[in-house]
């Protein structure tokens, strides 16, 4: 997302969050920019409404990076290969062989190498391959350092 419509949202959710109408929302513009809507606004203008909010109770609040899935329990009694895939793949995440331990780069990985697209599609034969595949990774990767 741009910086102009991450500006745009925040205007948007200050407008909800002030609970102002539309009517005194789009006479507010109007008064600060000359116009009535964000969408013809240049970024600079946009600017100042944000911080005109701000200075009447808007407060911006930081978001916390999602981080992923790290947890190995997945509840899958049916292959429990899979938890196994999940518990190498933190492992090495955590010894530094992978640079992300999330659940989304996992399913990257096991499409790359197996063609589905989440690993807990994955069958008996095929998890069981992928933990080899991932066991030699690992192998290989601490042998080097």
């Amino acid at each position: 997302m741009n910086r102009r419509n991450q500006v745009i949202k925040l205007i948007h959710i200050a407008k909800r969050e002030l609970g102002l109408d539309d009517e005194t929302y789009r006479q507010m513009l109007g008064t600060l920019t000359g116009k009535t809507s964000c969408k013809a606004m240049r970024l600079l203008e946009l600017d100042a409404v944000l911080n005109h909010l701000k200075e009447n109770g808007f407060k911006q609040r930081e978001r916390k990076p999602f981080k992923g899935r790290l947890s190995p329990k997945s509840g899958n009694t049916m292959h429990p290969e899979i938890d196994k895939i999940r518990a190498l793949w933190i492992g090495m995440y955590k010894e530094g062989v992978v640079r992300d331990g999330s659940e989304t780069e996992l399913n990257n990985f096991v499409k790359r190498t197996t063609g589905i697209e989440n690993v807990g599609w994955l069958d008996k034969k095929l998890a069981c391959q992928l933990i080899n595949t991932l066991k030699s990774w690992q192998k290989r990767t601490l042998k080097s350092n």
